[in-house]
C-alpha cells in the first residue's frame, strides 16, 4: 500500500513542479522582454500566483506522507514501537480534523467563486482554478493522513512479538 501511495504522491509533486518551471521560463522572458522590448508580459503575476499556489498545494499530500512537516521530538525515540504509533495517530488524528474544517471552508468558499464568476485580477483566470488546485491539494491530503491512520491503528493492534 505504501508502495503505491509514495507513486501517486510524487505525481502532484511533478505536475506542480512543471507549473513552476513554467513560470520561470516565462518570468525570464519577460525580463528579457522589459529588457529589451520595454514591454512585459500580460497576467503575469496571476500565473505566477496560480503556479505557486499549485506547486504548495499539490506538494502537501507528499509531506504529510513523508513526516517532512516540522515536529518536535522529545520522547519519541524512547517510546515503545505501539506508543510511537499511538502518539503519530493522534497526530493524524489532529490533522485530518484540520483538514477536514479546510475541506469544508475551501468548498463553501469555491462554491461561492464559481458562483460569481470571480477571476483574477489581471489576466482573468477563473478563480475556480486556484480553488481546485488548493482542494485537490487539501482532499488528497486527507486521504493521505486517513490511510497511515489506518496503517498506524493496525501497527498497533496488531499481535506480533516484536512489537
Amino acid at each position: 500500500m505504501n508502495k503505491h501511495l509514495d507513486l501517486l504522491t510524487r505525481i502532484p509533486i511533478w505536475i506542480g513542479g512543471a507549473l513552476m518551471i513554467g513560470v520561470i521560463f516565462i518570468t525570464v522572458g519577460d525580463v528579457f522582454a522589459r529588457k529589451f522590448l520595454s514591454t512585459g508580459y500580460f497576467g503575469l503575476v496571476d500565473v505566477t500566483q496560480l503556479a505557486v499556489i499549485g506547486f504548495a498545494y499539490l506538494a502537501m499530500p507528499r509531506a504529510f506522507l513523508t513526516g517532512a512537516h516540522v515536529a518536535v521530538e522529545l520522547y519519541d525515540h524512547r517510546l515503545s514501537h505501539r506508543a510511537d504509533l499511538a502518539l503519530k495517530s493522534f497526530a493524524l488524528i489532529l490533522s485530518i480534523g484540520v483538514l477536514s474544517m479546510l475541506l469544508w471552508y475551501g468548498w463553501t468558499q469555491a462554491a461561492r467563486v464559481q458562483r460569481y464568476g470571480d477571476v483574477s485580477q489581471n489576466a482573468e483566470i477563473p478563480m475556480i482554478w486556484y480553488w481546485g488546485l488548493l482542494m485537490g491539494g487539501v482532499a488528497f491530503s486527507w486521504l493521505v493522513c486517513a490511510v497511515q491512520l489506518i496503517l498506524n491503528l493496525t501497527g498497533i493492534f496488531a499481535r506480533t512479538s516484536d512489537v
